[in-house]
Parts: C-alpha cells; structure tokens; sequence
C-alpha cells in the first residue's frame, strides 16, 4: 500500500493491540459458524482472486464444507464486478480475465443480466478524488460486496489473532467509493499494523483490534491495486464516520 496521510486527531496506537501475544488456534472448528468442524481449508482472500500462477504463500482456514463453499456465486459477482472499474486495467485484472473471469462471464447469464443492468455511462473520479472522465461505469449490488468482505475479514482475524471471531459478532463493512470516505479510512491506516502476508497488486490489508475488547477490530483493504474497503468488527462506530 502507498504511502497515506497523518492519521486525524488523537492517536489510536494505544487503543490497537498488537499481533505479538496470538492464543492458540483450534483448527477443528470451523472459524465462520463457530460450530461445525473445519474439515477443509478455505482461501482467505478467495483463490479466486489471484491470476495463475498462484502465489504459494496463500493463507487457508479452517472451514465447514457449507461454510467454504456457501459464498461462491457473490465471490464470483464480486470479481466480475471489478473487471468493469479501474482493477480491470491493472496487470493482475487483466490476466484474471484472460485465464478465467470472460468464459465464466460468458457461461453465466444470470451474471451477465446482473451487471448489464447496472451499467450506465457516468462522471467517475478514483476514491482520492481524481476525476477519470464519463465513461461506463458500474451500479453495484452493496450487500453481496459486504457478504464478501466480511467473509474475508473474520478468516483474516482468525489468521492474524488466532481466534475466531464469534458468529454473533456483527462486521460492517463500508467500500470506499467516494473522496470523504476514502479519507477517512486512510487517515487512521498509519495506526494499524500491516497484515503478516500481502500480495501487492492483488490483495493488501492492516488492522488492529482493541485490548480488553478484542471482538473489536478494524479493517483497511485495498484490492487490485486502487480499489479500498473499509471494515470494522463489534462496534457500530464505523457507520458514523465515513463522512457520507
């Protein structure tokens, strides 16, 4: 991730825990249910997510054969979704389409329905406020995006604290499409630490949870390159603050 502003206000750094002190894991249950055992290994991001070849230090969780397999189809529209902003012109966009995302586009046509319905020429701007003229862009569905990321986060807490984060425990998401949002969110990024893997291009993220609060934790992702989410676990204070 690049280089990002001074974080606004008061320090957090004594609030965000560090990832030095990490209980044991208990890799028998599965870590999104809480309940049924982990018999297979889910991607955390999605396989999915990375052009061949495959970077070999992908990160796997424990996970129940409903839990691993249940949000394909929003992983799926997720990917799609992104070949129709500015990830699809970065290198690693480019070759996800070419080695697997145009036949699944052109397989699908539930999919293609999905996405052609929500094109539409508009002003797009990049979330720092670069203007990139009218051109086609994409009204996305919010809530399979969220299901996603969310998806993501509680398997990147289990790897990066070595404990699962409970089912009940609510994760909002917000993706950071406009200028005050973007802001934001990057503002506190110098106040989390960086996550212990990251595929620059593809998949990059920091975090931070609270002592004595460990449920709550925060989130900074940026995929492919340009395209940010913020995300934050236990705490509806997120939802305030994203400036509109």
């Amino acid at each position: 991730m690049t280089s990002v502003p001074p974080a606004p206000g008061a320090s957090l750094s004594h609030h965000l825990m560090s990832s030095e002190s990490r209980p044991k894991r208990h890799p028998e249950i599965c870590i999104y249910c809480a309940k049924n055992p982990g018999v297979t290994d889910d991607h955390v991001p999605p396989r999915s997510f990375f052009p061949q070849p495959r970077p070999s230090n992908l990160i796997t969780v424990p996970a129940c054969n409903k839990c691993n397999s249940g949000a394909g189809k929003d992983e799926d529209y997720f990917l799609a979704t992104f070949m129709f902003s500015e990830a699809g012109n970065t290198d690693a966009g480019k070759t996800l389409w070419r080695q697997r995302l145009h036949r699944m586009f052109s397989k699908n046509l539930g999919l293609r329905r999905k996405i052609a319905s929500g094109l539409s020429h508009r002003h797009v701007a990049t979330p720092s406020g670069i203007y990139l003229g009218r051109r086609m862009a994409l009204q996305f569905d919010e809530r399979r995006f969220d299901r996603v990321v969310q998806k993501i986060v509680r398997g990147l807490y289990y790897f990066e604290y070595g404990e699962t984060l409970p089912a009940d425990t609510e994760v909002m998401t917000l993706f950071l499409s406009t200028k005050a949002r973007y802001e934001t969110a990057v503002g506190y990024a110098n106040q989390l630490h960086w996550g212990k893997k990251r595929w620059s291009g593809i998949f990059e993220y920091r975090c931070g949870r609270v002592p004595g609060a460990p449920q709550q934790s925060v989130w900074l992702m940026r995929c492919y390159g340009n395209t940010y989410f913020w995300a934050i676990s236990g705490s509806d204070e997120a939802s305030n603050k994203d400036g509109g």
